[in-house]
């Protein structure tokens, strides 16, 4: 019988999750922000006026989850929601001075952890990882494409 761990998807997901469970503790420590939460307010940092939709395409995350984390980013004055000018069913997303505030730190923690992160790595080591990430990214965008040939 094959063991989980032989296959790189189920290592990369242990890795993720701890890498994440980590973010998420200090995030929530330091700023009171998950990491979910987070991602919502890097996005709508990155592009005032994004819409929710867009927040679900960007963020990876399920569209009733963007929509609770959003909820919650408003009530905590995080962010605002603003009715489309052109088109009242478009919402659109603004941080508020406490939201960007909050990315602005917890980028300079982010950037903390990673850099803690890859320290075990030599700059030739990481180059070589961030192309093989590019490689591997890029066949399963290719694998994707065609999933069925794994079937026959």
């Amino acid at each position: 019988m094959t063991g989980l761990s032989e296959f790189l998807t189920f290592r990369i997901d242990v890795f993720n999750d701890q890498a994440k469970q980590l973010a998420t503790e200090v995030y929530e420590e330091a700023h009171g922000v998950s990491l979910r939460e987070l991602r919502v307010l890097r996005l709508a940092y990155a592009t005032p006026g994004i819409t929710q939709g867009e927040v679900v395409a960007a963020s990876r995350l399920e569209k009733t989850l963007v929509s609770k984390l959003i909820t919650s980013l408003a009530r905590r004055q995080l962010l605002v929601r603003e009715i489309g000018a052109q088109d009242a069913r478009w919402v659109h997303l603004h941080l508020t001075d406490e939201g960007r505030h909050i990315v602005r730190q917890c980028n300079r923690l982010g950037r903390k952890m990673e850099r803690s992160l890859l320290s075990v790595l030599s700059d030739s080591d990481r180059a070589l990882f961030d192309r093989c990430l590019d490689r591997l990214t890029a066949q399963v965008e290719r694998d994707a494409l065609d999933a069925r040939r794994f079937m026959t």
